[in-house]
């Protein structure tokens, strides 16, 4: 079984005391939230006073590094600051403890509400503004269309990363920071899978109390109405198919039952300044409602010997062809006490079954290892 690794820094500092004082941290890395963590350390009375009450370290504000993992694969799983302190002084000392929480970076971004027009700037131009001026190094794809002042401008009427989220909802991408990086782009479906779950597997299972669930009513075709503001002509959009790869064999509309439509939704309250922001539009919403298959699960990290990470895909094997395949991993709680490491994992999938091209490992084995 492989040993763990844990580093947990303020302000670029290591403090001893913290590891064997620690009684949990909690480190939740999700696809459409803030990286976010949870520190709690026993507080100890001494003839001086209590124990890390006073550290300046843990003063809000202060920025923390916390990376994980093994021998041969640490990572960062979050860089930014500390946000709240929580002393808690139970009646029996011996139970008293601090409580640190903090957020990534992005969290610099959300404070302040702003009223701003952003004229002939595209999307992508102005994700790439807002990154660089918080001293954030943008990963940033490009999107097309670019509002002409003379026909509409941008207003944004909300923080940076609000706005900067409501921008990526409409071009189907993701919005978030990692570690000094700002990214703004589709999700990376087609990355190389992270190393294989297995359930009820014998000796290779490394995930247990795995749960999934369909949800048949997710999918939806998305239209959109509206009148040329040149032109005058009705505009009339609808998207029903993704953009996105299938992880499975077979999609949501595959599963209906003869004489049975697709539900349709239509998108209004929402203007668009041309056609083509329209199918942009239309097609980030299909992209986001079309994963239809849920699932959780709490994968024993020290078997598993690797720092399961959210936005990337996962093989999931021995739970039958209908659920055993690709799966994108959208939520990950990475939690350390004195019992070890565990990580609670959520992911999604737009699809069932197989495609055909799956890496089970060499034992392959899709229904079970009897």
């Amino acid at each position: 079984m492989a040993h763990d690794y844990l580093t947990i820094a303020f302000d670029g500092e290591e403090i001893e005391t913290v590891y064997s004082d620690l009684l949990q941290l909690a480190v939740e890395l999700d696809d459409g939230l803030a990286a976010m963590f949870r520190l709690k350390i026993l507080l100890i009375q001494t003839a001086e006073g209590w124990t890390h009450i006073d550290e300046k370290h843990f003063q809000v504000w202060t920025p923390v590094s916390i990376s994980a993992g093994f021998e041969d694969d640490v990572q960062e799983l979050l860089t930014g600051f500390i946000t709240h302190v929580k002393p808690r002084f139970q009646d029996n000392t011996e139970q008293a403890y601090l409580e640190i929480w903090g957020m990534d970076a992005s969290v610099m971004m959300d404070r302040v509400e702003w009223l701003k027009d952003w004229p002939n700037k595209t999307d992508s131009d102005i994700a790439t503004e807002i990154f660089k001026y918080y001293g954030l190094t943008p990963q940033v794809e490009a999107t097309e269309f670019s509002h002409d002042e003379a026909n509409s401008t941008i207003i944004q009427r909300e923080t940076d990363m609000q706005f900067l989220k409501r921008l990526a909802i409409r071009n189907g991408y993701e919005c978030f920071v990692k570690g000094s990086e700002g990214f703004f782009g589709l999700p990376k479906i087609e990355d190389e899978p992270q190393p294989l779950l297995a359930v009820h597997f014998g000796k290779e299972t490394n995930i247990h109390n795995f749960s999934i669930d369909v949800d048949a009513m997710a999918p939806v075709n998305v239209g959109m109405f509206q009148v040329d503001r040149k032109t005058k002509d009705v505009i009339d959009v609808n998207v029903d198919s993704t953009a996105q790869t299938t992880l499975g064999g077979i999609e949501a509309a595959g599963l209906l039952k003869p004489g049975m439509d697709t539900p349709q939704v239509y998108v209004s309250h929402n203007g668009a300044a041309a056609q083509s922001e329209m199918e942009s539009l239309c097609q980030g919403l299909y992209n986001r409602s079309e994963w239809f298959v849920f699932a959780s699960g709490e994968v024993n990290a020290n078997h598993y010997s690797h720092v399961l990470m959210p936005r990337k895909p996962v093989t999931v094997k021995g739970i039958g062809e209908t659920y055993s395949g690709m799966y994108y991993v959208n939520h990950v709680t990475h939690v350390f006490t004195s019992d070890g490491y565990s990580q609670q994992v959520r992911m999604k999938r737009n699809g069932l079954h197989l495609v055909g091209d799956e890496d089970f490992g060499e034992s392959g084995g899709l229904l079970s290892a009897l």
